[in-house]
């Protein structure tokens, strides 16, 4: 006695392979390394300076610091941006410097091709009280 395959059978294993190979292709085929990164920050009149360390030489170089001063709200003020030096050095400078709490944020960036992803983690400085 044969059997013969009904269309809706045949549609069902015909999309069942389908899903089931769109499944597997779509697993991420690529390795991500998070980096730490630390920012320090240094109040000197008329600008606050300091440096982006870690212990990759790609997450110190080129990274975008964000420079925020405190709201008497609670949110924060962009007072300016620049990007670090081969040496991780930055600089942002405030000029007129009132009183208030400033921090320093340095922004995370991923740099990698299809296999690794680096990523460069974000950091917050201390804060910085000036009278």
């Amino acid at each position: 006695m044969s059997r013969t395959l009904t269309p809706k059978f045949m549609l069902a294993a015909i999309l069942a392979l389908v899903f089931s190979g769109l499944a597997v292709s779509a697993a991420p085929a690529t390795n991500t390394v998070e980096i730490d990164s630390e920012i320090i920050m240094r109040p000197n009149f008329p600008a606050f300076h300091g440096k982006v360390t870690s212990s990759n030489e790609a997450c110190i170089q080129n990274r975008l610091v964000k420079l925020f001063k405190k709201k008497r709200n609670g949110g924060r003020r962009l007072l300016g941006e620049t990007h670090t030096n081969n040496a991780g050095k930055w600089a942002v400078i405030v000029d007129p410097l009132s009183s208030g709490v400033y921090r320093a944020v340095v922004k995370q960036r991923s740099e990698g091709t299809a296999g690794t992803v680096f990523v460069c983690l974000r950091d917050k400085s201390q804060r910085v009280v000036v009278d």
